[in-house]
């Protein structure tokens, strides 16, 4: 499928390479570190401002994070239904905890690592955030416990804004891949589309070596 690709950054090098803006960057705290991911989020706000990521064309988007393994060609994202945006799904997480968990932001079912839109489709969470954007960032320990709270819903997903990537396309290879029956760690599964390396007990760049080699 034909594609433009972008590396979103503050600090751009190469030519396709896209200078974040800064807009929500004096709300965040970093000795609390709450929202700590949110500069990938500017990706959301592209119909705000022309004049914000201007160099980002077309309709059709697929956010990576950096720290995945792609196995196979990415077409099929582009391919699913978008009647609703999509998100991953951490089938590698026990259900059960996962409610029990809700009220504490923790435990969170989703995963913001790849996420699938169309034009458009996220405006209103950049609006929503802008409208409460001091409190999103002093509540909230990630982005994904956010959108867990606001925008996906555990318990019936056809009734939430995001939609989860199904069964068989995206794992993790710290915590496995489907609870119960399948949640082998540091196993490569090529047979799915994309590896996350989702681990909150790292530090930014302690685990790049390891993932660099499974490139």
């Amino acid at each position: 499928v034909p594609f433009n690709f972008y590396c979103l950054t503050e600090k751009p090098i190469q030519p396709y390479d896209v200078l974040l803006p800064t807009y929500w960057d004096k709300y965040y705290l970093e000795d609390r570190g709450f929202f700590w991911a949110y500069r990938k989020y500017y990706a959301f706000a592209l119909n705000d401002d022309p004049k914000i990521l201007p160099k980002i064309q077309g309709n059709k988007f697929l956010l990576l994070d950096l720290d995945v393994v792609i196995h196979q060609d990415l077409k099929y994202f582009f391919d699913l239904p978008m009647d609703k945006p999509w998100i991953v799904r951490g089938w590698w997480n026990n259900p059960d905890t996962i409610k029990r968990n809700f009220a504490k932001h923790k435990s969170t079912p989703i995963n913001s690592s790849v996420i699938r839109w169309d034009r458009g489709q996220l405006e209103t969470i950049v609006k929503k955030i802008n409208k409460n954007v001091e409190v999103i960032f002093f509540t909230y320990p990630s982005a994904d416990n956010y959108f867990n709270h606001h925008w996906y819903n555990v318990w019936n997903e056809e009734k939430g804004f995001f939609r989860g990537f199904p069964q068989g396309d995206i794992y993790s290879w710290y915590k496995g891949n489907i609870f119960p029956d399948d949640m082998t760690a540091n196993k490569i599964r090529e047979d799915h589309k994309i590896c996350l390396f989702n681990n909150s007990g790292y530090g930014e760049g302690e685990y790049d070596e390891e993932i660099k080699d499974l490139w």
